[in-house]
């Protein structure tokens, strides 16, 4: 159901969408040769409407392409107004550049003699293409807004909600339930548990609290009071009787039942259900980076560390040399450090301490006031700028732009004793910035809390949280106030 839901959504959002783009590349065919207010080249004139509406498929096949290649059809409908803004001027600015490539290379290679559907290929002009960015993502951006209120309205009025009905209120039931409940957005709401072992009445602590409607044999009067649609079974194997009891009297109604199975303590990361020839077969701790995405990510780094090195070279040879004045020893350091599927690699960095430095104490974190960091290493750390040598590392495919920060493989043989499912985190290339970095935490913050940020980019991957990550960490990310 909450697939339903979702592609629902999705197909209001790509029909909303489609309007936009239309509704803004006519308006501003109007606005930049009729409005009178840019002027047009007496020479060139007026281009004839056709032979801009021949461009108009690719405008919309672009936007709607990126859109998916963004995730932006896959997401819930509670986003941030500030998200879907930022996601809507990235996929402008790609759509406008990849358009704008396209007919370029088209009118040259055919030397300005290139048609399409019998129309010759124009360029587009520059007035054009500023008004239609700004008139694509104030459009879009509208449209979305009121599709998110419009629903949201429906839903606080009470119509097309879906009630929930949940059986078993122990921790699995009420995991169950917080997840629907981050659902609600789409109209799904829990009404309630039932419960052999819990009073009626007795409030679960799911947003705010949901009542205890009764026990498992309340099933049918709950079913015909609440107006189930949808019923979650969340009894451990245990219940097996009661669970063939409970199929038994729900098949009487026109309800869907879903049985999450007794996999709660064993789950991390996400599930997924596979075929092995016929055998139905449950996938623990997936990362949702696969297939193509894992393609297109490697790609991004692959391009993104090229440009880089290319654009820092001067800066690199700069740092170089301050960091040789201002001490004796190496530029660069080099360290081991445990990547992807728990494989060491060598990490590269501008040196900021002392050579030698844990020559007395072995492998030890550094400390905000951590003596053994040279002066030049303190501002470098302060910035990160020590970190900018691991584009070697991108480059090599030891690493991405974004992922979980690698530790050394000292420091992961603690973590793995003590923390359960710490490895986990290795389920995924080691990244240069991350969802914890972003979020202020880094060394001196608990391993725990790092883990459970780390799990959560693990676990909610896309190629827009990508891009999100890499925007907070230009905007303020490299900065680390500890070091000041």
């Amino acid at each position: 159901m909450i697939y339903r839901q979702r592609a629902r959504l999705a197909g209001l959002f790509v029909a909303s969408d489609a309007v936009a783009i239309v509704a803004s590349f006519l308006y501003t065919y109007l606005f930049r040769f009729y409005s009178y207010i840019v002027p047009v080249d007496p020479a060139l004139g007026v281009p004839p409407l056709r032979q801009y509406l021949v461009l108009l498929p690719f405008f919309v096949l672009a936007h709607l392409g990126i859109f998916f290649l963004q995730g932006f059809y896959r997401s819930r409908l509670r986003r941030t107004q500030l998200d879907d803004f930022f996601s809507i001027l990235i996929n402008a600015v790609l759509t406008i550049a990849l358009v704008t490539l396209v007919t370029a290379y088209l009118v040259t290679y055919g030397r300005g003699e290139a048609r399409i559907l019998g129309q010759p290929l124009v360029e587009l002009s520059r007035g054009f293409i500023a008004v239609y960015f700004v008139g694509v993502v104030f459009t879009i951006s509208f449209l979305r807004n009121q599709i998110y209120y419009t629903m949201k309205r429906r839903y606080a009025r009470g119509k097309d909600l879906l009630n929930v009905l949940v059986i078993g209120a122990g921790e699995m039931g009420a995991a169950v339930a917080q997840k629907l409940h981050n659902y609600r957005d789409l109209g799904f709401v829990v009404r309630g548990f039932l419960a052999d072992d819990r009073p009626v009445g007795t409030m679960i602590p799911v947003d705010g609290g949901v009542p205890v409607l009764g026990g498992i044999d309340d099933l049918a009067a709950v079913i015909e009071r609440e107006g189930v649609q949808e019923i979650y079974v969340a009894l451990d194997l245990g219940n097996y009787a009661r669970i063939l009891e409970i199929f038994r009297i729900v098949h009487r109604y026109p309800v869907n039942v879903r049985l999450i199975p007794d996999l709660f303590q064993l789950l991390t990361l996400k599930a997924n259900l596979q075929d092995l020839d016929g055998f139905p077969v449950i996938s623990i701790d997936e990362v949702p980076l696969r297939g193509g995405w894992r393609v297109l990510k490697r790609l991004t780094d692959i391009a993104g560390a090229v440009v880089g090195l290319v654009l820092l070279s001067p800066f690199f040879l700069i740092t170089a040399v301050v960091v040789k004045l201002n001490s004796k020893g190496p530029v660069f350091f080099h360290q081991r450090r445990v990547g992807l599927d728990g494989r060491t690699f060598s990490i590269h960095k501008f040196r900021t301490m002392v050579c030698e430095a844990e020559k007395e104490s072995g492998p030890v974190f550094c400390r905000a006031d951590d003596p053994r960091v040279t002066r030049v290493g303190r501002f470098l750390r302060r910035y990160s700028l020590d970190e900018w040598p691991q584009l070697v590392n991108i480059l090599k495919g030891e690493m991405s732009f974004v992922g979980p920060r690698p530790e050394r493989p000292e420091f992961v043989r603690t973590f793995t004793d003590g923390i359960p499912k710490y490895m986990l985190r290795h389920k995924m290339k080691s990244g240069l910035t991350g969802w914890a970095q972003v979020h202020g935490l880094r060394q001196d913050t608990s391993i725990e809390k790092r883990l459970e940020y780390d799990f959560f980019y693990l676990q909610n991957w896309s190629f827009g949280l990508d891009i999100k990550i890499l925007w907070k960490t230009l905007r303020r990310g490299f900065i680390d106030k500890t070091m000041g």
